[in-house]
């Protein structure tokens, strides 16, 4: 069994009018209406890779993690039921929303809902951005998920051990000199982004800390900086580069409260030569925080 790609989010939000233009006119994905409500904001020829749907709080639903083949999905299966993790069935108004064969929800060792799916289902629609925006996702996945918990190690042997996936590198990093420094650990699937998933020792009560989406070009982050800025959005981070997948990327606010990095260059690796390693700092410059 192996996870091939970060394959969509579900965000649950109080407010979809402000989602719809933060991912139209910043972002520069293309709204699309899904059924009973929810918002998708599609970004490739899949039919979308957010879906937003209203609800009492602003979070992070799930993450949607995908297989090549319905084997593999059972396999999937089995594996988190034997690590004593509660498989909940995909019921048939979800697995339509979420446009796949199938697809069962679990919660990790850190109290975050996921889930894996086998089979998407798409018309594959050209992807016509508002913006004229060009997303990096063949292959790939559409980007990457940092997440806040508070039993790292836990959590972190589910994934390898349970889940396949592989430790990329480590970031263990001073944010208060008066506080022991946290841990960061990025972990890949099978395929070439340098890491699809991290938890990092934080709290954040949307459940999530950050997503990423990558572009083709600094020209197209340079655009959506502007864009940040003719539309009122939150800077969290400037512009700089990370030591571990060579982003060049900057940070901001979503209308749910948690952060998208934008970003592009991202190193696409061959895990055959790969060692994993740990950084004690997370860029070679940039990333100035501005606070949330």
């Amino acid at each position: 069994m192996k996870i091939t790609e970060f394959g969509y989010v579900v965000v649950g939000t109080t407010d979809l009018g402000k989602w719809r233009d933060y991912g139209t006119k910043v972002l520069g994905m293309q709204a699309v209406d899904g059924p009973d409500g929810v918002l998708y904001l599609k970004m490739d020829e899949r039919d979308f890779r957010f879906a937003i749907q209203k609800g009492d709080k602003e979070q992070l639903f799930a993450s949607g993690w995908g297989v090549d083949s319905e084997a593999d999905f059972h396999a999937a299966k089995k594996a988190v039921e034997g690590a004593k993790a509660k498989v909940t069935p995909g019921t048939p108004a979800e697995i339509k929303l979420r446009k796949v064969q199938d697809f069962f929800s679990f919660l990790d060792p850190s109290g975050l809902r996921h889930e894996v799916f086998w089979g998407p289902i798409a018309s594959f629609s050209r992807f016509v951005s508002p913006t004229g925006t060009r997303f990096k996702t063949d292959g790939l996945g559409f980007g990457h998920a940092v997440l806040p918990t508070s039993n790292i190690q836990e959590t972190v042997a589910f994934w390898t051990k349970v889940m396949g996936f592989g430790v990329s590198d480590l970031l263990h990093m001073t944010l208060d000199p008066s506080k022991p420094p946290i841990s960061i650990y990025f972990m890949h699937c099978a395929n070439g982004r340098q890491h699809s998933l991290a938890y990092a020792e934080l709290g954040d009560p949307t459940g999530c800390n950050h997503l990423m989406v990558e572009v083709d070009s600094i020209d197209e982050v340079g655009h959506a900086l502007d864009r940040v800025d003719q539309n009122g959005v939150k800077l969290t981070l400037t512009l700089g580069r990370h030591v571990n997948d060579d982003m060049i990327s900057f940070y901001m606010k979503t209308p749910s409260g948690f952060q998208i990095e934008f970003g592009t260059g991202g190193v696409v690796k061959d895990w055959s030569k790969h060692q994993v390693f740990e950084t004690t700092r997370g860029s070679h410059w940039g990333h100035k925080f501005l606070g949330m």
